[in-house]
């Protein structure tokens, strides 16, 4: 595993804490020494670890943000860190994505991320690390049926980054993004894996189309995500870090 020497005691907030890359990140930065508290709509999957604090939190739910971080300034008085990572990717043809449904992904997939980063900046400002990681995805490049709404989200996720970079910047604090490719996490898992064929279908699919024959994991990405919240990458904002096995090769 990658080790930094600068995560001894800091503070991170990580969005989708319960599973996927949210979970990996978390674990990630407990072992390298880290405080974590985890936002996520269901129950902590972690336990023993007393530098591990659980909120649970609908991140679509601007008041419940509101009142998850009035808690944190309360207790804490300062963040070194925010990864945003909570989000879902149901699929919707043009037909069945009403307004409903549009709100419903926008809030938790983009508008969640901006509520977070506005609610956690005045606390980062006190903070040490003064990192912002999001986590966007490749599929606004792919132009896959019934995912106008997700690839939307995703995409506004790059402009949110960027369009922060400098006003964030102006007090010292740095914002990226990191994209993955196709993460077989344990939600995917469930509701598109029906038996080992899949499975085996959509491996192959991952062989024809990156450049790198590797069946990306969570642990990958965090790994990325680590490095733009460490002093490593002291001199990168505003990037967006593709982890995808060179499928898009950018």
């Amino acid at each position: 595993m990658i080790q930094f020497d600068d995560f001894q005691d800091r503070l991170a907030v990580v969005t989708g804490a319960t599973q996927g890359i949210g979970r990996a990140v978390c674990r990630m930065l407990l072992d390298q020494g880290a405080r974590v508290i985890g936002l996520a709509r269901g129950e902590s999957r972690f336990s023993g670890d007393d530098r591990y604090t659980h909120e649970m939190c609908d991140l679509s739910d601007a008041a419940a943000i509101e009142s998850t971080f009035d808690r944190i300034a309360a207790e804490h008085g300062s963040l070194d860190y925010v990864v945003n990572v909570a989000g879902y990717d149901p699929k919707y043809s043009l037909e069945e994505g009403d307004a409903d449904r549009w709100d419903d992904l926008v809030n938790l997939n983009l508008r969640g991320y901006y509520l977070v980063i506005r609610r956690a900046v005045p606390l980062l400002r006190r903070g040490r690390g003064r990192a912002i990681v999001n986590v966007s995805s490749i599929n606004y490049r792919l132009g896959l049926l019934k995912r106008s709404i997700y690839s939307a989200t995703k995409a506004g996720i790059l402009g949110l980054t960027t369009g922060l970079a400098r006003e964030l910047g102006a007090d010292g604090i740095r914002i990226n993004t990191v994209t993955p490719g196709w993460i077989f996490t344990e939600r995917q898992v469930e509701e598109y894996f029906t038996d080992e064929e899949d499975r085996k279908t959509h491996l192959a699919t991952l062989h024809k189309v990156q450049a790198i024959d590797r069946q990306i994991s969570p642990e990958d990405v965090a790994c990325h995500i680590l490095f733009y919240l460490s002093d490593a990458s002291a001199a990168s904002t505003g990037h967006n870090c593709v982890v995808d096995g060179g499928w898009i090769l950018e």
